[in-house]
This record gives C-alpha cells, structure tokens and sequence, in this order.
C-alpha cells in the first residue's frame, strides 16, 4: 500500500476502485462545498467506471476460463460417461489406439507417423 502522509491508499485493484467510489459519492453528498474540484472528479470518474468496467469483465472471462478448463478436465476424464458407469479416460483410449495400431501396421514406424503418434525421421 501507498500513503500519502497517513492516509493508506491501496495497491489491490478492486480496493482502489472502491475507495474512488467512495470519493466520488462523498464529493456528490458535499455538493458545492466539496474542497475537490469538480475537474478532478469527473476525470477520477470517468478513469474509475472505465476501469471498472474492465475489472468486472475479467473477472467474467475469469470465471469463463475456470468452467471451461473444469468441462475440459472431465472430459478428458474417466468420470466422463453417458452410460453412467466409470469409463476409461482419454489416455487410456489412445493407449488402445496405440495397441491396434501396433498389431496392424508391420513398419511401426510409419503407421505411428500417419496417425500422429511418432515424428519422422529427418
């Protein structure tokens, strides 16, 4: 935290978000009397309700981000079924991928290049 003499001005975002709002309604409730100048407030607000505005949209493409990752994971899952019972995970269907392929392809080499599963030699 800053301070200005032994006022403590936060750092965190949304705290200093807060204390501008709270500024901002203070000077609205003291009306002409208010020892800040208008100019002052109108460029605080205006700065602060843009920020705002960006704050409460991070914090949505945030939450957005943690339920996208959390379907990725149960997807990716063995809880992941439609049967209702424990299926296998995605690792384990490559696992048996891997397996076909292997009893398929004579040149292993060359089967595990087209499907993905191996670089090709240089």
């Amino acid at each position: 935290m800053n301070t200005s003499d032994s006022f403590a001005i936060p750092d965190r975002a949304e705290a200093l978000i807060s204390l501008a709002e709270k500024i901002i309604q203070q000077h609205a409730i003291e009306g002409p009397s208010s020892p800040v100048k208008p100019q002052i407030i109108a460029d605080l607000n205006y700065r602060v309700s843009s920020a705002k505005v960006r704050h409460d949209q991070g914090l949505k493409y945030e939450r957005l981000m943690r339920e996208a990752f959390a379907e990725r994971d149960f997807l990716l899952s063995k809880q992941n079924s439609t049967s209702g019972k424990d299926d296998r995970d995605v690792k384990s269907i490559i696992e048996t991928v891997i397996q076909l392929l292997q009893q398929h392809y004579s040149d292993k080499q060359e089967g595990f290049i087209n499907w993905g599963l191996a670089k090709p030699d240089k």
